[in-house]
């Protein structure tokens, strides 16, 4: 796990986002959006700019900070 600032997330949507992975705010929570056509039937599933995708919201802790999961920390190396 990996606690980001405001700064650090800047620097890992410039890092991270691809064709099929899109980084972007909503309000004070961070969105992960990769594009996937089950997002259609999933429950975490969201259409944007012409496809479907699943989303995963990270919400910002108590201190300021979001923890980062494992799998999105390799785009740090």
């Amino acid at each position: 796990m990996l606690h980001l600032n405001e700064k650090g997330v800047d620097l890992l949507r410039k890092k991270a986002t691809t064709n099929s992975l899109e980084i972007f705010w909503d309000n004070y929570d961070l969105i992960f959006w990769k594009k996937n056509n089950i997002g259609f039937t999933d429950k975490k599933g969201m259409f944007r700019k012409g496809a479907w995708g699943i989303a995963t919201r990270l919400e910002m802790t108590n201190n300021g900070t979001w923890i980062l999961n494992k799998k999105y920390v390799k785009y740090f190396k």
